[in-house]
This record gives structure tokens, sequence and C-alpha cells, in this order.
């Protein structure tokens, strides 16, 4: 009995021991009993591997990063996906890939700086891009007496430039309807900088002698509620009379360019005051010879 006693405790002894010495220097694989690297998976596309210093390789022998994934061959990419964590929670360096085919990409990757997600866009920041050129005489008067659709611009009376005809609307080469060629309002569909230009060209007139002459060119704000929060104007005098009112006659015009902060939702519109014949009544024309190259319009976000 002693002599069974003495040998489970000796027993009790050893094992433990063999158990830790085997813990200690036992590499581990799957499909391999002779690997020399901590954890070895033998696949028929090659091996993955995590060596003794912890760096992992996928169909790479010797990694040299943490997650090494140049195997020289043609699947060597990585796949990642979208998160709904903020960029604090997922940290700084953590990348996602977000699929937004709406504002005209169709997916683009973002880095957390740790405060927020940065955006990435191979072939450049997705740009709404409108183009529009004026070949009618379609205006509208919206201030004073007289509002209603005109045929051409009336004179002190402010005035919609309206009934464009489209040449573009596409954020990022994706066709958009952010402007409405009938009314000519653009709706901005997302916050950002908006560089914006329109220009118009009347048919010669006689510039009457006196104050006011002049010819406006104006951008005209408003918020989602339609309420106006700004308007930018580019004025044009003429400071001398053309003589007679038959031979001497002038070219009119004018042109608004701005850079405007636009919140989602915003509308930009623009539209014109004039005074050059002294007569509420006279209806002004646009030159729309050269298929209104006289009268173009532009906005592009920055």
């Amino acid at each position: 009995m002693r002599i069974q006693n003495k040998m489970k405790s000796l027993a009790c002894m050893v094992i433990p021991m063999v158990l830790l010495a085997t813990q200690a220097n036992a590499q581990m694989g799957v499909g391999t009993k002779s690997s020399t690297n901590a954890t070895e998976i033998v696949t028929t596309g090659g091996n993955v591997i995590v060596d003794n210093t912890g760096k992992v390789g996928v169909l790479v022998a010797g990694p040299k990063v943490a997650i090494d994934l140049r195997s020289g061959g043609t699947n060597g990419s990585v796949a990642i996906g979208n998160t709904t964590q903020t960029a604090a929670a997922a940290g700084k360096g953590a990348l996602r890939y977000v699929n937004s085919p709406a504002i005209g990409v169709k997916g683009y990757l973002e880095y957390s700086d740790g405060t927020k997600w940065v955006s990435f866009f191979p072939n450049g920041k997705p740009r709404i891009v409108v183009m529009a050129n004026k070949t009618t005489q379609n205006t509208e008067v919206f201030e004073g007496a007289d509002s209603g659709p005109k045929a051409g611009l009336m004179q002190r009376r402010s005035s919609y430039l309206t009934n464009w005809t489209e040449k573009l609307d596409s954020d990022s080469g994706v066709p958009t309807a952010n402007f409405n060629p009938t009314t000519g309002e653009f709706v901005a569909p997302r916050a950002g900088v908006y560089f914006a230009t329109f220009t118009y060209a009347l048919s010669n007139q006689f510039v009457q002698s006196g104050s006011s002459n002049q010819t406006e060119a104006i951008w005209e704000v408003r918020n989602s509620a339609n309420v106006i929060t700004q308007r930018v104007k580019t004025n044009n005098g003429y400071a001398s009379d053309s003589g007679n009112a038959v031979a001497n006659t002038l070219p009119i015009g004018s042109a608004c360019t701005v850079s405007v902060y636009l919140n989602q939702g915003d509308k930009l519109r623009p539209f014109s005051w004039i005074s050059t014949e002294f007569s509420d009544t006279y209806l002004s024309q646009f030159n729309t010879a050269n298929s209104g190259v006289y009268n173009a319009l532009t906005i592009v976000e920055q």
C-alpha cells in the first residue's frame, strides 16, 4: 500500500510538469505536424500563420507587419465593411467602407481620427455641378403690383429669371434633380460651400441720362422654410446718356458670382433689377443669339 501511494504521489507531480512543458513549447498546427510557427493552418491556397512574435501572415511565410497579405498572388486583398460606431468609439486609425451611391459615387473609405470619420475619395470629392443657358424671354416679377410672368425684364421691378435650358445637373457624374430649370431654383442636397455665377445680356437699348441707370444681377438664398437669408448683388452703372434713342443704343447686362454657404435644403435662385429706360411698363428683351451664350448659369459645389 505504501509503495502504491508513493507511486500515485509521484505521478501527480510528474503529469503537471509534463503538461507545463508541453504548453510552453508546443506549436499548434492544423494540417501539419511540424510547424515552426506558434500557429499554422494549411489550406489548398497556402498557409495562414501566426509567427512567434504575433504577426499574422495570410498565404505569407514570413509576415513583416501585424497582418501581412502580400502573398504575391492575385487574391491578397482585404475586405472591410460599414459600422454605425462613432469615430470616437471605433478609435483613431479605424477604417470603414461606406456604400452610398446616393451622393454620386458607388462607395468610399473613411478613417477615424479619434473624433470624426474622415472621407477618402480616390476620384476626388463628390461634387454637385449645374449648368444651364437661357434662350427664352421668360421672367417672373415677384415684387410690386405687376407681379407675375413677363416676356423680358420689366424696368424697376425685381424679376426671377425663369425657363432655363438645363445642360447638366449631376452629383459626381450621376444625374440628379437639384436644379429646377422651369423656376431657375437650385436646392442644396447637402451642406457646404457652393460657387455660383450667372450672367445675362439684353438687346441693345437707349440709356437715358439721369440718376439710377443700372442693371443688377442678384443671387437670392432662402432656407428650407422659404425665408430669405441673404441676397448678393452686382450693380453695373451707366453714368452717361447714350444719346439718340434710336441710333445710339448700348449693350446692357450684368453678372453675379458668389461663393456661398448653403445648409441642406437651402435654395439659391437668380434674379435681376434694371433701370435704364424710365418707363415702368417697358420690357427689356434678352439677347438670345448664339443659343443663349450670353445668358448662362453655373453652380459648383466646392
